[in-house]
């Protein structure tokens, strides 16, 4: 089965509410439970082991690295008992708006992948901010970066009776980073123009190159033959921010990772991930963050954890 051809469309992403999340840590021996949510739909994003849902009828792996969405109105249960220890994050949400004093639901649509690319390729980024597209299931390609968003919304969960805002913000910043990764991947293998080619290449280089300091516009551009200044212009128009941003913004995800998941000290963490100095790796983590590397990590500790 492809499983791409089953995609959802997301009105209103913008209006996200979510009423609960977690950390599934499970035993062998688990299946999920049968059920159909009439309003919510569910995200999981595989950590650990791997597991068979069935969606109406339609079996989908969730496992390390891997999304799987489970749309609201959708019967959805257990394969089978999990063999090994699994773990995912996992969100309930749905999007709403009051209208004349009564509260609207938006329900996910169920479309094909044909016109799924048909709407993210003929759609621009803005566009595309409030109304989102989603695989059922996919690969996820920035999975430090999806995992931080993962721990902070769990983190914003724990403090929800103070700040609802908060979380449910947190909540739409991975649907949205989602929806942006898949609707690269489909632009991908849609064709892309020369700067959009030039611009993936000088991606994938920067995720081999993070712990490289002397990573930067110049050095990209050395190695894929190009003007630095073309490519920092090319750069900056598909990705809307410098590279040197960019750069710097993946190495502080990739840092947050390891702070949560390890226990290097933060000297160590702040070599491995590319940072000249103890001092710039400071700075430029409280400026991003908001918090010190250390606070971070005391911050981090994993919320709302299930264990069966």
């Amino acid at each position: 089965m492809d499983e791409e051809s089953f995609c959802c469309s997301i009105r209103r992403v913008d209006a996200t509410r979510s009423p609960v999340c977690g950390l599934a840590m499970l035993n062998p021996g688990w299946c999920h439970v049968r059920r159909c949510l009439e309003t919510e739909s569910v995200l999981m994003i595989g950590r650990k082991g791997s597991a068979l849902i069935e969606d109406e009828g339609n079996v989908f792996e969730i496992k390390e690295n891997r999304m799987l969405l489970l749309p609201a109105g959708h019967l959805h249960m257990g394969h089978s008992r999990v063999s090994q220890p699994l773990s995912y994050w996992w969100f309930h949400f749905y999007q709403c708006v009051e209208l004349d004093g009564e509260l609207r639901i938006f329900l996910p649509k169920m479309i094909g992948y044909e016109e799924a690319k048909s709407l993210l390729v003929k759609k621009d980024s803005a566009e595309m901010k409030n109304d989102i597209v989603l695989p059922q299931s996919m690969e996820i390609a920035k999975s430090e970066l999806v995992g931080n968003l993962c721990g902070e919304a769990l983190s914003a969960y724990s403090q929800m009776d103070r700040s609802p805002l908060s979380y449910n913000l947190a909540v739409q910043k991975i649907l949205l980073e989602l929806s942006s990764e898949f609707r690269d991947k489909v632009c991908e293998t849609s064709g892309m123009g020369a700067a959009e080619t030039l611009v993936k290449k000088t991606l994938e280089m920067v995720e081999s190159e993070l712990s490289n300091p002397n990573a930067s516009v110049k050095f990209f551009a050395d190695a894929l033959c190009v003007n630095p200044d073309y490519l920092g212009r090319c750069f900056k128009k598909v990705m809307d921010l410098p590279v040197g941003q960019y750069i710097n913004r993946r190495r502080v995800e990739l840092a947050c990772a390891r702070l949560r998941e390890s226990n290097r000290t933060v000297e160590e963490i702040a070599y491995e991930c590319g940072f000249g100095s103890r001092r710039q790796f400071f700075d430029e983590f409280k400026r991003r963050t908001g918090m010190t590397p250390s606070n971070y990590r005391g911050e981090s500790a994993y919320i709302g954890i299930n264990a069966l």
